[in-house]
């Protein structure tokens, strides 16, 4: 099997809401039942999530969540030549230190997307893989308040937090489909 490298990209997004809707989103978050995720055998310890609490219960952050973010993928679905865009799944996950999430991608879906709602240190930004020449992607300048988008099928993983605050992201799965390159 030979391996030729094909030109990719991601997106990084100024989500301009992020110092008006900050405190709200962690507020809602903060009042989350208790939920942890700590598979040694998948490199993965996450203080507090909700990717295990029943899709039932109701999450608060979701609205304002969603109003925030639904204008920038309309924008990015015009930039991908995409008529319609959808989210599937959103979770939001809490690293305090000590805690990560290893190499994985995300199966049956286009993109993924990370919205830095907290970010105290950029040593904890989340770092992607080139499988192609063994090397993480070491360049990807993003910070607190932005959104990181790539294909979902890239390998990517949560550092070690090795810093006393906590990073906070939303993570979330897009498509965006019915492309078209006509005007």
């Amino acid at each position: 099997m030979k391996f030729f490298e094909l030109k990719s990209f991601y997106i990084v997004t100024d989500i301009k809401e992020h110092k008006q809707n900050k405190s709200t989103l962690l507020r809602y978050i903060d009042e989350m039942p208790a939920s942890s995720v700590d598979r040694q055998r998948f490199d993965e310890s996450v203080s507090k999530t909700d990717w295990n609490i029943p899709s039932s219960y109701k999450r608060n952050y979701l609205d304002t969540f969603y109003d925030m973010m639904k204008p920038y993928l309309s924008d990015m679905a015009l930039k991908l030549k995409c008529k319609q865009w959808n989210v599937l799944n959103t979770w939001y996950q809490v690293y305090e230190k000590g805690d990560m999430h290893g190499w994985h991608i995300h199966g049956r879906v286009n993109y993924t997307n990370v919205y830095y709602l907290s970010l105290p240190n950029k040593s904890i930004r989340t770092q992607l893989y080139n499988v192609v020449n063994d090397k993480i992607i070491e360049n990807i300048e993003v910070k607190e308040g932005q959104l990181l988008t790539f294909p979902a099928s890239v390998l990517h993983r949560s550092p070690i937090n090795k810093v006393p605050q906590k990073k906070v992201i939303i993570s979330f799965n897009t498509d965006f489909t019915h492309p078209t390159l006509q005007n």
